[in-house]
């Protein structure tokens, strides 16, 4: 897989700062609006094929410091900001399809309820802009966003890019910010649906202190021999159980996820290299397409 380095964000206190910076924005979180692009100069001549790459690369890159394990905790607030639900849960965030996009994979646990989510980030060099797609068992509607980085701030803010009205047509919203820190990724989560008053679910990500996966020799996830015992009767108890349960299902994706992308690259290279052999040979363009699939 290739390694995405990331731009440094401003840590330490980032994560405060940035939900403070990004106060001013919430307007345009609520109201659905995209937020806007850098400002392109009237008679901008169009970016050759090298200076779009670089943009993408670069913008690609920042997207590496979601990547690994996290183990979460959070809750999630009514229209006055008086938390009404408190979550635990556990994310994986790896690149996949060549590197194209960033997927993410969360199992949140709020008392008995267990919800599952899953994310894919990328970058639009048409538009320049992040793009954002998010899907959860609760909904069968997607969430379509586009989103900005925020170096000052060490922040991502995300806002509506497409309706995602109510079965009944009822306008709603959705708002995404991903503030970065030395504690982690801070999280908040604005929804709104018609006139009503914004709610809100705050999380907070911090790198997993569950064990990683066992593999065998070739790297493929051997599944380990762990089982989680769940104790009826005694629901403390019984949510840590799961809690357990779900950092080692994200352990066993991340590992699956690497092992996937690990056999990515070696195809990449054997391909690379029939290629050079077929370019010895005199082969055609259209053949090389054929075989390797356009750039």
């Amino acid at each position: 897989m290739q390694e995405h380095r990331p731009s440094t964000p401003h840590r330490g206190a980032a994560a405060s700062v940035a939900l403070g910076a990004l106060a001013g924005a919430a307007l345009t979180l609520l109201l659905g609006a995209s937020i806007p692009g850098p400002a392109v100069p009237p008679g901008r001549t169009k970016p050759t094929p090298d200076q779009v790459s670089k943009e993408t690369a670069a913008a690609m890159s920042v997207l590496n410091q979601f990547v690994g394990r996290w183990d979460i905790k959070g809750q999630s607030f009514d229209e006055n900001d008086k938390p009404v639900g408190d979550f635990t849960g556990s994310a994986t965030w790896a690149f996949t399809l060549d590197n194209n996009f960033l997927m993410g994979e969360t199992t949140l646990q709020g008392g008995s309820y267990v919800l599952e989510q899953v994310d894919y980030i990328g970058y639009s060099p048409g538009l320049r802009k992040y793009t954002h797609v998010m899907m959860t068992e609760l909904d069968k509607s997607m969430v379509y966003q586009h989103g900005e980085w925020m170096p000052e701030v060490g922040a991502f803010v995300f806002a509506m890019a497409a309706p995602l009205d109510t079965p009944t047509g009822t306008p709603r919203s959705v708002g995404m910010q991903y503030a970065f820190s030395n504690a982690g990724i801070a999280v908040n989560m604005t929804l709104q649906s018609g006139m009503k008053p914004a709610r809100n679910v705050r999380l907070l990500m911090t790198r997993s202190t569950t064990p990683d996966a066992p593999t065998g020799a070739d790297g493929m996830p051997t599944g380990g021999n762990v089982r989680v015992q769940y104790q009826q009767g005694d629901p403390a108890k019984m949510r840590a159980q799961m809690q357990q349960a779900i950092g080692q299902m994200s352990a066993q994706k991340q590992a699956m996820s690497k092992y996937f992308q690990d056999m990515n690259m070696g195809w990449d290279s054997q391909m690379d290299q029939l290629m050079e052999k077929q370019v010895s040979r005199g082969v055609d363009d259209q053949t090389r397409e054929i075989l390797r699939g356009p750039e």
